[in-house]
């Protein structure tokens, strides 16, 4: 084999190895795994119920992840209950970070379920968008708390 062949051989694997290695990460980041950590009731007026929220992100990625600020939206059995953003933050590779939000409760639908005993089902969803060097990705993200993590939020305990 000539000397020319054999680099353009190289090249070639080098090239693809990159390939696959940005497929395999970006595949890792649609894997982005939001919690609830603590919620907070701050204050609640006619216009709503203010809460502190943490929020943990674990990043699977060996990518750090430079995430830009996120919308997320929280719902009590499909039922809209508030939105809230997150700043924007780095995650390290393999890592998690804490992030903190405020949120916005709908006092109408909160007052629905909070008289209840029986636990409704919480879903907090959201898109992040993450700024690379050449280019940004948009993750969306969903979280079912558990009924332990749900019963607190509601009942703001």
């Amino acid at each position: 084999m000539q000397k020319s062949s054999k680099r353009l051989v190289i090249i070639t694997v080098i090239v693809a190895a990159l390939i696959a290695f940005g497929y395999f990460q970006y595949a890792s980041a649609l894997q982005l795994h939001v919690s609830i950590k603590d919620s907070k009731l701050i204050e609640r007026t006619q216009d709503g119920s203010l809460y502190h929220l943490q929020l943990e992100i674990k990043n699977p990625s060996l990518m750090v992840l430079n995430i830009g600020k996120t919308d997320f939206l929280i719902s009590v059995d499909g039922e809209d209950l508030g939105t809230g953003i997150l700043e924007p933050s780095i995650i390290p590779a393999l890592g998690k970070t804490i992030a903190e939000a405020p949120f916005l409760a709908d006092n109408q639908v909160l007052d629905k379920y909070d008289k209840s005993d029986a636990t409704p089902p919480v879903k907090l969803t959201g898109i992040t968008r993450y700024n690379l060097v050449f280019t940004s990705l948009d993750i969306p993200f969903t979280y079912y708390p558990t009924q332990k993590e749900a019963r607190e939020f509601i009942h703001g305990q």
